[in-house]
């Protein structure tokens, strides 16, 4: 039983102000360990439940923000960018059983904690076949896409609803109630860490088969930019249509194709900040 961990910072318990994102800041510090003591509670419980591999991404920012000396030593960890699959990068290299989310949050436009979706600064809404995506969609869509069903999420009670609608099949952990986009009512990190850890071992001991994919090719999505001069740069990439000022479209037979688009999109935005 092989499962992949995608983890994120800002839906973890205790997280609610951007510069706890940020890495350099000295709140980055004391949010990366909160982040890897749920990562490590997920990993424990997955070996609990009767997993033989644990590989964990770390997806957030410049994708370094996971200490390796403190990653429970059975996972493998994936760091660092650029890369295809962005967030969950290493899925392909082998056939997984499950993909947890830990630390996700709310799309761009939605309720929720520090709700963005990819790059807060440039992308403000994203659509794929007509629905409003968030990175759970993105990523999970892009998962089973390499066979892989999602099967855990944690993050705040705005995202609970959101996967419960969307996925009912999938367990989740909320670790915190959002009162607004900065400020949050958080469980204590050891409850959030049991709360993990035994959710964690009931999915790998369940192994839900992978239901319906939600999503399905061809893909057409439409992005809209936070500015003009950002949909300006991004129709620079061939095939990329403009839709008017701020919003951009493409269409592609795979989802992997699209992270890979959507993060060269989050490069370029860079060169504007």
């Amino acid at each position: 039983m092989k499962i992949f961990i995608s983890a994120d910072i800002e839906g973890i318990a205790g997280v609610m102000r951007p510069e706890q994102c940020a890495p350099g800041h000295a709140e980055h510090q004391l949010a990366r360990a909160l982040m890897e003591q749920e990562v490590n509670a997920a990993i424990d419980g997955a070996f609990a439940g009767g997993a033989t591999e644990v590989v964990v991404a770390d997806s957030h920012a410049q994708m370094t923000n996971l200490r390796a000396d403190q990653i429970d030593p059975r996972a493998r960890l994936v760091q660092g960018k650029p890369r295809a699959l962005s967030m969950i990068e290493g899925v392909e290299q082998q056939r997984f059983d499950g993909l947890f989310c830990i630390g996700y949050h709310s799309a761009a436009g939605e309720p929720g904690v520090l709700a963005h979706t990819i790059n807060g600064r440039a992308f403000w809404r994203i659509h794929i076949n007509d629905l409003v995506m968030g990175e759970t969609d993105i990523y999970a869509a892009a998962a089973a896409e390499q066979g892989t069903p999602l099967w855990l999420v944690s993050g705040d009670d705005c995202l609970q609803g959101w996967i419960a609608e969307r996925y009912p099949e999938v367990d989740y952990v909320r670790v915190k109630r959002a009162i607004s986009h900065t400020c949050a009512e958080s469980l204590s990190p050891q409850a959030a860490q049991n709360a993990l850890r035994t959710a964690a071992s009931a999915a790998v001991r369940q192994a839900k088969l992978a239901p319906a994919r939600y999503l399905s090719a061809p893909y057409e999505m439409r992005l809209q930019a936070t500015k003009p001069v950002l949909a300006d740069l991004f129709c620079l990439i061939p095939g990329v249509t403009r839709h008017d000022g701020v919003t951009v479209g493409y269409r592609a037979e795979s989802m992997a194709t699209l992270v890979s688009l959507l993060s060269a999109f989050s490069y370029l935005a860079s060169t504007q900040a």
